[in-house]
């Protein structure tokens, strides 16, 4: 027998994750999509086949009407729903630029990358794709107010 090599468990790993993509959408898959508790992959897929599929659609009512813990009001459900464990998109700048203390910096990695929320990755995302987009929008920026306030100067501050 062959000593394992090691792409050998990148190949399971790989293959698990087929067999998850090919797995069927249950019940039990649309609760923990509802509550939020889905990894990155299997949320995407989810919605990919919510958008396609009227049925599963239906589906989706019918166990969101008959969850267990409609209208439950705990103290993580609460937290949950309000998103009180995400940073402010002003905080997802401040680490884009590395601007942030270590300790909230590794938080925010933490819950980017480990908790995988979605809504501040799309967030994050989101501020990328600004920031690629205007790399000279400071400069553009500072040109128009010098050339809205030029006509203050005198002559002599000139």
């Amino acid at each position: 027998m062959a000593p394992n090599q090691p792409g050998d468990a990148r190949n399971r790993r790989d293959a698990e994750q087929d067999r998850a993509a090919l797995a069927p959408i249950d019940d039990a898959m649309l609760r923990a999509y509802l509550a939020d508790n889905l990894p990155g992959g299997d949320q995407a897929r989810v919605e990919k086949a919510l958008r396609d599929s009227a049925s599963l659609r239906a589906r989706l009512e019918d166990v969101r009407n008959n969850r267990a813990d409609v209208g439950l009001h705990t103290l993580g459900a609460i937290w949950r729903r309000g998103r009180l464990t995400c940073p402010s998109r002003q905080q997802l700048g401040s680490y884009l630029l590395e601007a942030l203390a270590p300790d909230l910096a590794s938080y925010i990695t933490f819950h980017i990358e480990v908790v995988e929320c979605p809504y501040c990755q799309a967030n994050l995302a989101d501020l990328k794709t600004q920031a690629d987009a205007s790399p000279g929008a400071s400069q553009t920026r500072h040109h128009r107010i010098l050339q809205s306030s030029q006509h203050l100067l005198t002559d002599e501050n000139r």
